[in-house]
């Protein structure tokens, strides 16, 4: 199964955790610096998938999985677990407060935040 990892390279979360994910070997895993894919993302976002709420995991050009739900799939397929993803302490304060932490991180760093634009509401 052909698995695109859509992340964002400089923050320091979502880079450690690309690192950290070794897929299971009938599988081939791409990683993509989401910076470097803006076009990608903006097509993802007209189907309700913003990179600024989380990963997104896409499988054969097919399925699409974000956030939390994406570290869940990744985690079935790894040699290396993240425990106790898939329980509601992991979806409704680890993965939130790691969200914020990366946006605070990349502040510091002087990064951008958002990788889209954001819209006027």
């Amino acid at each position: 199964m052909k698995i695109e990892v859509f992340y964002d390279k400089e923050c320091p979360f979502c880079n450690l955790y690309s690192k950290y994910i070794v897929i299971k070997e009938n599988n081939e895993l791409i990683l993509c610096n989401a910076r470097e894919y803006i076009n990608e993302l903006e097509k993802f976002k007209i189907n309700g998938f913003n990179i600024d709420d989380g990963f997104i995991v896409r499988t054969n050009d097919k399925e699409v999985y974000q956030g939390v739900d994406a570290i869940v799939f990744l985690n079935t397929l790894s040699k290396r677990k993240v425990h106790l993803t898939n329980n509601n302490f992991f979806r409704n304060v680890v993965y939130p407060f790691v969200k914020l932490l990366r946006k605070v991180f990349l502040f510091i760093l002087g990064k951008s935040i958002y990788l889209l634009k954001k819209e006027n509401t």
